[in-house]
């Protein structure tokens, strides 16, 4: 028997409890007793009923708290960013690209459909500033660029964030793209997604504090953050959200209380505000809950589970009327679980230029060498030596493919 049908017969017998004919007293006591029986399969129930992907994870120790499906393959969308995040750090700490580095919109990077900024062809900002906008606005041809900047090229990030996915033990998880736009095969797991937010958090905690930025300032314009936990749920902290119809609605989330941190996943679910509230019951269930297996030794055991599209579900006409998909500055979630928005902080000002440091070295190359062709050398032309007056040099004096001397004046 599953804790929710547990919490289901266990209301039945309360029930009968009541209208049994004992006295009153009694009957209370022992539908109390009852009900702190069977408290934790009620707290789970709501868990019980998300049949997509999720899981919790103690931030700090890595133990594992709640998951269901966790390791089914799923199109991550902009939670790909995540990774492009990572990736950027990782060279960052290589000395391969400084924080005041350049950022430069490409063509390539101009022709990506939206979330994006708009910004022309050659617009330039530093990679610090790039990284606080991707996380809070989510734009998908800042992305592009940014990839631009550390490898040269999108498949060559592409490559990186490979290489990064199989040395820090992501097993679900391929990328193609830097900002997470459909693509057959770019997948992660809520294990794996997971386990990618710790290592940011353990790798890099300086640049933690970016993703609990609720909203920016560029100019006059300012763009919230789509993470509705921060300034409605006590404590949350971060992370990062996504969407396409492939997906649905994809969260990653952080949250701090009492000093302990935790970070859950949530894939694939129906609207802005359905991702908001079952995740922070995730979280709220999360800190009552202590684990053992830890996300590193928690692996697939059996065969891969293929990503399946979502868009039927998430993007006919019917789910469209049926939606609710606030703004994220304005959004009212009508829930216990989440405060109505508190401002804690006013937007963080960001601002293009400012840039102080070199370009990448993968950068120049991508630059100077178009196409991805290597230039080879020429062969020197021929040449002929000639004198002041142009006339070809010959005579006993010039010996070809030697420096000519001149010829001692004749005696009378």
């Amino acid at each position: 028997m599953t804790k929710a049908e547990r919490a289901s017969s266990a209301s039945h017998l309360a029930a009968n409890l009541m209208r049994a004919s004992l006295p009153r007293l009694v009957r209370l006591v022992c539908v109390l007793m009852l009900a702190i029986a069977i408290l934790p399969a009620l707290r789970s129930t709501a868990s019980a009923a998300i049949d997509t992907p999720y899981i919790v994870i103690d931030r700090n120790t890595g133990a594992v708290l709640a998951e269901h499906r966790a390791f089914d393959r799923w199109y991550p969308a902009s939670l790909t960013k995540l990774m492009t995040f990572y990736v950027t750090l990782r060279a960052i700490q290589n000395g391969e690209i400084a924080p005041g580095s350049p950022v430069v919109m490409s063509k390539l990077a101009t022709l990506q459909p939206p979330s994006k900024m708009g910004w022309p062809v050659g617009t330039k900002l530093r990679v610090d500033t790039a990284l606080q906008i991707l996380v809070v606005k989510s734009p998908n041809d800042l992305a592009i660029a940014i990839a631009e900047a550390v490898a040269g090229s999108v498949p060559a990030f592409a490559g990186r964030m490979n290489a990064e996915a199989a040395r820090i033990g992501l097993t679900d998880s391929h990328f193609s793209n830097p900002n997470g736009l459909f693509a057959p095969d770019q997948y992660m797991s809520a294990r794996d997604i997971a386990l990618l937010a710790r290592r940011i958090f353990i790798d890099f905690p300086q640049y933690a504090a970016m993703f609990a930025v609720p909203a920016i300032r560029i100019g006059k314009d300012v763009d919230y953050s789509y993470n509705l936990l921060l300034e409605r749920f006590p404590g949350a902290d971060g992370m990062k959200t996504g969407f396409v119809c492939a997906s649905g609605y994809n969260f990653t989330a952080s949250a701090t209380r009492n000093n302990r941190g935790l970070i859950a996943v949530l894939l694939g679910a129906f609207s802005q505000t359905e991702r908001a509230v079952e995740t922070a019951r995730l979280l709220l269930d999360g800190f009552r809950e202590n684990g053992t297996t830890t996300i590193d030794q928690f692996r697939r055991t059996g065969p891969p589970v293929a990503p399946v599209s979502q868009r039927k579900r998430i993007c006919s006409q019917r789910a469209y009327h049926d939606r609710y998909d606030p703004g994220a500055g304005a959004a009212v979630i009508n829930s216990p679980l989440l405060q109505p928005r508190k401002v804690t902080r006013q937007p963080v000002a960001v601002m293009l230029g400012g840039v102080d440091a070199p370009p990448s070295d993968a950068l120049l190359t991508a630059r100077l060498v178009p196409k991805n062709e290597i230039p080879v050398p020429a062969p020197r032309p021929e040449h002929m030596v000639v004198d002041v007056d142009g006339a070809p040099m010959t005579g006993p004096s010039f010996v070809p493919k030697t420096i000519p001397v001149p010829t001692p004046r004749p005696r009378d």
